[in-house]
């Protein structure tokens, strides 16, 4: 009670109040003296007045020094009471001790900031050699990989180089055998063997003893002489042939052979004979029904040259254009002419066409097949993938299911039987709709027989019929 009665006459706002009543009580003495004439009264009394003041100023201000010693005896007993260690000791000396327990305590706080501080930093730290170690794996993983990727460049070229002097090697070979220059890069036919023709081998007479597709060309002659549908052509051929054959190679040869006598029909060889000696049309076509396509690629590389000397006079241009795609076509007809007895000839041929029209898609489909029968898997992997990059498959079906079937067999040997089974059955899908793989009916058969037995007998007069379309055209 007493406390509480001293805390409220120790308060600011009671001294503060008292003050204002007597500065109001004043200001009341003051008007009411002021008329009177006893001005000395007046002054003695607020002199009195200013005196008791005074002496309630001091006693509130030793009220005040008491109760705060009051308070500062409290804390003192409540620390001894609250810690042992300051029970036996004065006041003054807990206060000291108090206050250096506090000091310590500032001192721990700030010796646990910088702590703090000391882990952070080594973490940051930590952090930062970590990136740099992944950084520095990352780029020795980069090196690892672009130096792999060097070497396999390296190899591939090195592969590419090796095969590139045996096709050439091979080609040398067949220059010796045959009437036909094969450096592309002269695009020539070699005059001196062209000389060594014998003209009394034009007496349409030939003999070719393979038991292989050549064996079967005077067949497809004498069909396309007789109108036979492609695709029954075709189904004969493989028929006949037992599938030792592809679909792609029976269509292929077909659509080749029908292309150098369009080429023979459309007057394409006429003025060429006037510039270097060529064998005649009639003799080039007996000899590939015979199996020889070298007298056709004769006069196909000929015209090759012909167009290709006239394209480097002209400027780039729509006219251009179709030079070089005529021109590519053609070499896609001789490559494949060419791969009935040369199969690194039929390649080279494949490979101008591209070069001459990057986006052919025949040409492409060609070319992998001609790795593919050269072993050489990689390239013709990536010719077939290719085909299906740049292929619509409603404008070039065929071309699409043979890469499918060619591609299956390669997942098959990866082990992804599931890529490899759906594209066979694309592929086979598409053969079977054309019916190109369907057995021959013993009627069929028996029609075929009679052509075959008379093949020989009629070929002559087939070759004639044939080509009497150029002349009734001429005329």
């Amino acid at each position: 009670m007493l406390e509480h009665i001293i805390t409220i006459l120790s308060s600011v706002d009671f001294l503060s109040s008292v003050s204002n009543n007597i500065d109001v009580l004043a200001s009341v003495l003051n008007r009411y003296l002021s008329g009177a004439n006893n001005l000395r009264l007046a002054s003695i009394i607020l002199m009195l007045l200013a005196f008791i003041l005074f002496l309630f100023l001091i006693i509130v201000l030793y009220v005040k020094s008491i109760v705060s010693f009051l308070k500062s005896d409290q804390a003192v007993s409540a620390r001894k009471t609250t810690n042992p260690v300051f029970e036996d000791l004065d006041d003054d000396v807990a206060r000291e001790l108090t206050n250096e327990l506090e000091l310590e305590k500032e001192l721990e706080k700030e010796l646990e900031r910088e702590l703090e501080q000391s882990r952070a930093e080594k973490l940051y730290t930590e952090q930062q050699e970590q990136s740099a170690r992944e950084r520095q794996a990352l780029e020795r993983a980069e090196q690892e990989e672009k130096e792999k990727k060097e070497q396999e460049e390296k190899d591939k070229k090195q592969k590419e180089e090796e095969q590139t002097a045996e096709t050439e090697r091979s080609r040398e070979k067949f220059r010796e055998k045959n009437v036909i220059d094969l450096d592309w890069s002269k695009n020539k036919i070699a005059q001196d063997a062209l000389d060594r023709i014998d003209t009394q081998t034009m007496n349409l007479q030939y003999h070719q003893s393979r038991k292989t597709l050549p064996d079967l060309m005077g067949l497809i002659i004498d069909m396309i002489g007789r109108g036979v549908d492609d695709l029954k052509i075709a189904q004969t051929i493989m028929y006949r042939n037992q599938g030792t054959c592809s679909e792609d190679d029976v269509l292929q040869v077909i659509d080749a052979t029908k292309e150098f006598i369009a080429l023979c029909i459309n007057d394409k060889f006429r003025n060429l004979s006037a510039q270097q000696p060529l064998p005649k049309e009639d003799a080039a076509l007996f000899h590939l029904a015979k199996g020889d396509p070298s007298l056709a690629l004769a006069l196909i590389e000929a015209l090759m040259d012909k167009d290709i000397d006239r394209s480097t006079n002209m400027a780039l241009g729509a006219k251009r254009d179709a030079i070089f795609t005529e021109t590519s076509n053609n070499a896609c007809t001789f490559g494949t002419l060419a791969s009935l007895t040369d199969i690194h000839l039929a390649t080279g041929a494949f490979e101008l066409s591209i070069e001459l029209l990057p986006h052919n898609v025949n040409a492409w489909s060609r070319v992998a097949d001609s790795y593919a029968k050269a072993e050489s898997n990689n390239k013709a992997m990536w010719a077939y993938q290719n085909v299906i990059n740049l292929a619509d498959e409603d404008v070039y079906p065929r071309q699409v299911a043979n890469a499918n079937k060619m591609l299956s067999q390669y997942y098959y040997e990866q082990g992804n039987s599931l890529q490899a089974a759906k594209l066979y059955n694309a592929s086979k899908q598409y053969y079977d709709s054309i019916g190109i793989n369907r057995r021959l009916d013993k009627k069929e058969v028996e029609i075929v027989e009679i052509i075959e037995s008379r093949q020989s007998e009629d070929l002559e007069t087939t070759i004639a019929k044939i080509l009497a379309r150029s002349n009734s055209r001429s005329a």
